[in-house]
């Protein structure tokens, strides 16, 4: 490990999670040898692809390089194995529910109440996710367990490429909660149907910690300069929408915890100030995700090179 090449430049991320197959074959094990066949697979699997892939796990090693500085080669391999192990477990808990057993699960809610009243201002709410646990599962725990009302609409600022298949995903755990996709990949369109349905009082869904297009800032994360999404809060604050950070992490076995951090109102200064606004508005949200990150390391699955 020690003769890899250091990660200079970033490779932007392309919107495109390219599982698909992968996920067709979970839900194929999981309709004929049942769940208990699927996760003992999962193990050698796992393994098989940290040994054959060995250059797909950079951006894994590079995360953890920066979480535990002075652990050893070796129990960075381990970590890094145990990562990829994580993300199976999620996309494993992920086919299950989607196979019937979303009723089986159980969520934990964490200040789940600041939603239903951050929406009583009439102004909308934007929720700021991150790409850690299973954040389709949390439109389940937050949706149709009651925290949101039923006839608020959420709105998911999406990247097309992630497919239909997903969307079809999406609209099993919503269980009648009505939603619309938001397609990212023209910045100024996404922009303007955002602020559109924050006027009529809806939620506005969208992820803090991947960037797609343009509109970035710079925030500290895990010891160096990161760059993060800068959509969300400009909305946010040429609305006047209230904010909250929520996160839906895996605790074990069909066991997740729904945790809402807010809300919180973001409000533009002078021109002159607006980036330094950005900035600070960034790094809260780079700050909760670190404190995240500490209590569940092993499920920010964000596997592409995400510092310069």
């Amino acid at each position: 490990m020690s003769g890899e090449a250091p990660l200079n430049t970033p490779r932007p991320w392309d919107g495109r999670t390219r599982s698909g197959l992968g996920i067709r074959l979970m839900f194929w094990l999981f309709r004929v040898f049942g769940p208990v066949f699927a996760y003992s697979l999962l193990y050698p699997v796992v393994f098989y692809y940290i040994c054959v892939a060995w250059k797909h796990g950079a951006a894994s090693r590079d995360y953890l390089r920066r979480l535990y500085p002075t652990a050893s080669s070796f129990r960075l391999l381990w970590l890094n194995y145990r990562h990829f192990l994580s993300f199976g477990r999620v996309l494993l808990d992920r086919a299950y529910a989607f196979t019937g057993a979303l009723g089986s699960f159980h969520f934990e809610r964490v200040n789940s109440e600041s939603i239903t009243e951050a929406l009583k201002g009439g102004k909308g709410l934007v929720l700021i996710s991150a790409h850690m646990g299973n954040w389709e599962l949390a439109a389940h725990g937050l949706g149709s367990l009651g925290v949101t009302a039923p006839q608020v609409p959420i709105n998911l600022v999406w990247f097309r490429n992630e497919g239909q298949r997903a969307r079809q995903h999406l609209e099993k755990v919503a269980q009648g909660q009505p939603f619309n996709i938001i397609d990212s990949s023209d910045p100024l369109a996404a922009s303007i149907e955002m602020v559109a349905a924050l006027k009529r009082g809806e939620i506005v869904a969208i992820h803090g910690d991947r960037v797609v297009g343009s509109g970035t800032v710079k925030a500290p994360f895990l010891g160096s300069e990161a760059a993060f999404p800068s959509g969300p809060y400009v909305v946010a604050a040429n609305t006047g929408a209230p904010v909250v950070f929520v996160f839906c992490n895996r605790l074990g076995h069909q066991r997740y915890r729904v945790m809402a951090v807010g809300p919180k109102s973001f409000v533009f200064g002078s021109r002159r100030e607006r980036e330094s606004n950005l900035r600070q508005w960034a790094g809260e949200y780079a700050l909760i995700l670190e404190q995240q990150l500490r209590e569940f390391p092993l499920q920010w699955h964000n596997f592409y090179r995400f510092w310069g």
